[in-house]
């Protein structure tokens, strides 16, 4: 009787423990983009995302739409993330909007579960919401290799891995069929990439670091970036008109992140000094395109910017037509847009750059 009554103790036990993990969250960790190693006993419901480049981190959350109900509040950051995540989730409205600069004291009453924060964030906010008691998990998004490990953990956080590695997937196919259109072109581009802002002193313009995305989809595409040998490691590095001028590009692509590069193209021409550049070398002066964000940097829209430029580099290869399918096919499936939404809400506001 004893040993019938020590086996059903022992099957309930079983039992218990397996309905534990089938019932609960069995207990998980990710590794962030500094390296931690971030502890979780259950899937976070309530998710903060906060500090610099929080557009950047949003855009990519929202990769995961079925989740969306986790993110409770945001921070209000610059490049209109706010219209366009309010376009793609009805239920954006009833998120807290986080003022700029916002820290530990107006994060820590919303009682988050976790905090998404740029790695560079660590020392301005992200030691005092650990010391808060509040988890902290740092995304990079720098490049493409970054973007990769930093959907990864988004997935596991989630609990949407398998979404995750569909990402990852289409990514790379659209990057691969890119490439197999250039096979038998030759690197005989030499590209100028540069940031432009404009005041009432004139121009001023900057070249990204020589280790960032910018530079690399250049060197992609066969393509020459020549402002590497200005391009300190550290960030966007200042150069002036005479340097632009000893470069000799063959194509000038500028970058706007107020969504004026279009504007900003169209008045260098018009500058005597410009003028006379385009002419004597023969450069072609494009703006970089710009739908609610520049599709120049490592945001989800990193993979139109590198098939634009492919466009700008060989019309022949990557035509406007071939771009205008791929921008559709890309919205339907990272952001489950339908056709009519994205001919009505996304297409006028980069058309103008094919």
């Amino acid at each position: 009787m004893k040993k019938i009554i020590l086996s059903l103790i022992i099957s309930c036990i079983l039992v218990s423990c397996n309905n534990s993990s089938i019932v609960g969250v069995t207990s998980f960790s990710v590794q962030d983009a500094l390296g931690r190693t971030v502890e979780f006993s259950e899937f976070p419901e309530r998710i903060v995302i906060a500090g610099k480049q929080t557009p950047t981190i949003a855009n990519f959350f929202y990769l995961f739409s079925s989740r969306s109900d986790r993110l409770i509040a945001i921070e209000n950051r610059a490049q209109s993330v706010d219209k366009f995540l309010s376009l793609i989730d009805t239920e954006y409205e009833s998120k807290l909007i986080l003022e700029k600069g916002a820290g530990v004291e107006q994060i820590s009453p919303l009682d988050p579960d976790l905090v998404f924060l740029k790695t560079s964030m660590k020392e301005e906010i992200g030691i005092g919401l650990e010391e808060a008691g509040i988890r902290v998990v740092y995304v990079s998004f720098e490049d493409e290799e970054n973007i990769f490990n930093d959907i990864r953990v988004f997935g596991k956080v989630l609990d949407s891995e398998d979404r995750a590695e569909e990402l990852i997937s289409e990514y790379q196919r659209i990057y691969s069929d890119i490439n197999n259109k250039l096979l038998a072109t030759s690197r005989t581009k030499n590209v100028l990439l540069v940031q432009a802002t404009d005041s009432e002193n004139g121009y001023t313009f900057k070249v990204p670091s020589i280790s960032w995305l910018q530079t690399k989809m250049v060197e992609d595409l066969n393509a020459t970036p020549v402002w590497t040998s200005a391009s300190l490691s550290g960030g966007w590095t200042e150069v002036n008109i005479e340097q632009i001028l000893t470069w000799d590009p063959d194509v000038v692509l500028v970058i706007n992140y107020q969504g004026k590069s279009l504007e900003i193209t169209n008045k260098l021409k018009e500058n005597p000094i410009w003028e006379q550049f385009i002419a004597e070398k023969e450069i072609t002066l494009e703006p970089f395109p710009y739908d609610y964000s520049s599709w120049d940097q490592p945001d989800t829209r990193w993979i139109l910017g590198y098939a634009w430029i492919a466009g700008k580099l060989y019309p022949d290869e990557v035509t406007s037509t071939d771009m205008l399918d791929l921008a559709g096919n890309f919205y339907k499936f990272f952001y489950g847009m339908d056709d009519s939404f994205f001919l009505n809400e996304i297409k006028p506001l980069f058309s103008v750059f094919l």
